[in-house]
């Protein structure tokens, strides 16, 4: 030990070799420069031999150098920096759905946003009008215009004010007109060959507003100019009535009021009189095998099937009025002709769940929906729901010998039933 306790050291050992073992590693020139110059001191003094004062030196520089207060302070600075911007970010979204909530949106509107259209509005105008702002057509808003339309909005519930009200409140027609020429995907309306009617019934379908669909699209049949354009508000109301009647459940199975599919199928009798469609043949088709009158169902399935043989849905709704008949071997022509097509997964899974809600509604009565729900579910490439239903239909006394021998064989090689 040296005297005046300064660090052991030989008079060959060079100056940078003291600094490296004196100073924290990888802090060669970045402390403060007034613990550095007490550093530097406190070296040349010991060079010198004056080991106490170089020692205070030293000391002193210690006590101003602090690495660990320092990457603190550095961490503390970045923590709030960040916090500042999360607060800025926080904030403005805060005042986006303020805004947001603050403004009334017709549903029409909504509606119209929602689909791919063609937009002429500014950015603000569609910000007001859907509450997401979209790039626009770059027309820049005034203050006076803005005030304007803010106030507008403001003053739809405001009774001492009706003419402004009335404003904002056009028939279906012009209101319709008007939004399907401003975001309308055919572009710009020229001509009036668009009934109104139907767009706002549609649309309030879509909605789930069917008591106001049903009002307009009979208002629209009072004023029908011709029988194709009656028939196409007939196929309008009976769309509307169904989907009013038609309930999915947490099981994706549908229930459906029975009295509104009645009034469904009287409009679409209606619409294919005045102007007969493929579509309103295979939707009474079905209509009526809810209602059970298989006979009207099967004639309308078959019928559409003659206008388009590659209509898959109500292939596989000829299936089920086969089934439902007992005439098991028509009804397995039908699944078998769609299977063979390959059809995309949701076609199958639409026949499946009409053959589920029949064994839902009819429990016990037709084992034969679980053979056919196997079948489906191979095609599909489902093979543990449809060894689950091919189990189910084996295990009723009422399978006859030629269906059980087709059962167990899918059962045993799934792969048999793709190339039955």
């Amino acid at each position: 030990m040296t005297a005046g306790g300064a660090p052991p050291m030989t008079r060959s050992s060079e100056p940078s070799d003291r600094p490296s073992r004196a100073r924290d590693p990888g802090s060669s020139a970045e402390g403060p420069p007034t613990a550095q110059r007490h550093y530097g001191r406190g070296n040349r003094l010991y060079e010198e031999k004056a080991w106490e004062l170089a020692r205070l030196e030293w000391r002193n520089a210690a006590q101003l150098w602090h690495p660990v207060r320092e990457a603190g302070r550095v961490l503390r600075n970045r923590l709030a920096g960040l916090r500042a911007v999360l607060a800025l970010v926080a904030t403005v979204i805060g005042i986006y759905y303020l805004i947001f909530t603050f403004f009334p949106r017709d549903p029409f509107e909504l509606l119209m946003a929602g689909a791919r259209f063609q937009d002429s509005r500014s950015w603000w105008e569609e910000f007001l009008d859907s509450g997401r702002p979209g790039p626009g057509s770059g027309h820049k808003m005034g203050i006076r215009e803005w005030w304007d339309r803010f106030s507008d909005r403001f003053s739809w519930g405001d009774e001492e004010r009706p003419a402004q009200r009335e404003r904002f409140r056009p028939t279906i027609d012009e209101r319709w007109a008007d939004l399907l020429r401003r975001y309308g995907r055919w572009g710009p309306l020229v001509g009036t060959d668009l009934d109104f009617h139907i767009v706002a019934g549609y649309g309030l379908t879509t909605l789930g507003d069917f008591e106001r669909a049903v009002e307009i699209l009979q208002e629209g049949i009072a004023s029908a100019p011709d029988d194709r354009r009656l028939g196409e508000l007939y196929q309008a109301l009976a769309t509307t009535y169904y989907f009013q009647g038609y309930q999915l459940q947490k099981d994706r199975l549908a229930t459906y009021d029975l009295k509104l599919v009645r009034l469904s199928a009287e409009a679409y009798e209606k619409s294919i009189r005045y102007s007969p469609q493929i579509l309103s043949f295979g939707n009474l088709g079905w209509a009526y095998y809810l209602l059970g009158d298989y006979r009207r169902a099967e004639r309308y399935s078959l019928r559409a099937l003659s206008y388009d043989e590659t209509l898959e849905y109500v292939r596989l709704n000829l299936g089920l009025i086969n089934l439902v008949q007992e005439r098991h071997k028509r009804a397995f022509v039908a699944y078998r002709h769609v299977a063979l097509q390959r059809p995309a997964g949701d076609v199958y899974l639409g026949g499946i769940n009409d053959l589920r809600e029949l064994l839902r509604d009819n429990p016990g009565r037709y084992p034969f929906a679980h053979l056919m729900i196997g079948y489906l579910n191979l095609h599909k490439g489902d093979l543990p729901e449809a060894r689950r239903h091919l189990r189910e239909y084996l295990n009723r006394p009422t399978a006859g010998d030629l269906w059980r021998q087709l059962a167990q064989r899918w059962l045993v090689s799934p792969v048999s039933a793709l190339e039955f």
